[in-house]
């Protein structure tokens, strides 16, 4: 891990997201680029013929963000050790999803951290958060980190299928294993309908984390709530006692996001936890 994106909106969500992103940089000797998406260009585009543009607006915004970020830089030296990580700032225009996205594939961004609010209600069904949008976008992991500074992650769950497919998420999972130096709690919901021994569960779990260099971990099956998914692992996650849930997305958009959801968006909105979602796609 070389690179790590943080989003900002100078919020109190972002700094702590900022704070984390610190912690994991130290730990895996990172640098930082901290990213203000400038959407106001994007607001004034035209509707129809008619629209305004307000440069010297704009202008006066772009220079409203760039002190900001100077002041969050001096805050977090202040506040923490950076020793020798580089921190960097970056001003794009567009939509936040947007420039997350083209800010990845042209900086070889290998983790974004966000800070979350989640979301509620219709929002959460029709549009969601701003975390979620880069979730269901982003060319990389994304962590969600609720509102509090995290500064270890010893024990972390991970809800998997043990499908072939889920390779990848098992090698990056292996790589911040490196960083962190964390348990492996796998959680193995074991539904009825296609119910599988514990022998074949642990045979299909050897095999993967022999394939992909996974250390201390331990497989938990289980037969409760699998219907629930959502909610049989953030019970889990409080029962182990995790500082991080790590899940694999499909990254739906469109109408098979609008119909079938996402688990991975349900479990960010819900946990009081960091959620580390790896894309399996890309």
């Amino acid at each position: 891990m070389k690179k790590i994106l943080v989003p900002t909106d100078f919020s109190e969500f972002a700094e702590k997201a900022l704070q984390t992103a610190v912690n994991i940089a130290q730990k895996a000797k990172a640098e930082i680029l901290l990213l203000n998406a400038n959407e106001m260009a994007v607001a004034a585009m035209p509707i129809a013929e008619y629209y305004y543009y307000d440069k010297e607006k704009e202008q006066s915004y772009l220079q409203m963000v760039n002190d900001s970020l100077d002041r969050t830089l001096q805050k977090i030296a202040s506040d923490m050790d950076l020793g020798d990580i580089k921190v960097s700032t970056l001003v794009e225009s567009g939509l936040l999803v947007d420039v997350v996205e083209e800010v990845c594939h042209r900086e070889n961004i290998d983790l974004v951290v966000m800070g979350t609010q989640g979301a509620t209600g219709m929002k959460e069904m029709l549009v969601g958060s701003n975390t979620e949008k880069v979730v269901r976008n982003a060319p990389c992991p994304v962590l969600a980190v609720p509102n509090k500074v995290v500064y270890e992650f010893k024990n972390i769950v991970f809800p998997t299928t043990l499908r072939p497919e889920q390779e990848k998420a098992f090698k990056k999972l292996a790589q911040m294993q490196n960083v962190f130096d964390g348990k492996i709690h796998l959680l193995y919901l074991n539904n009825p309908a296609h119910l599988q021994g514990e022998d074949s569960v642990e045979e299909r779990k050897n095999s993967l984390v022999a394939d992909t260099g996974l250390q201390n971990t331990e497989i938990f099956i289980s037969q409760q709530n699998v219907f629930d998914e959502e909610n049989a692992i953030l019970e889990f996650a409080r029962e182990v006692k995790a500082d991080l849930i790590v899940m694999a997305t499909h990254q739906r958009k469109g109408l098979a996001h609008l119909f079938l959801g996402s688990i991975t968006e349900d479990t960010i909105n819900h946990s009081d936890i960091p959620v580390l979602a790896i894309p399996l796609k890309k």
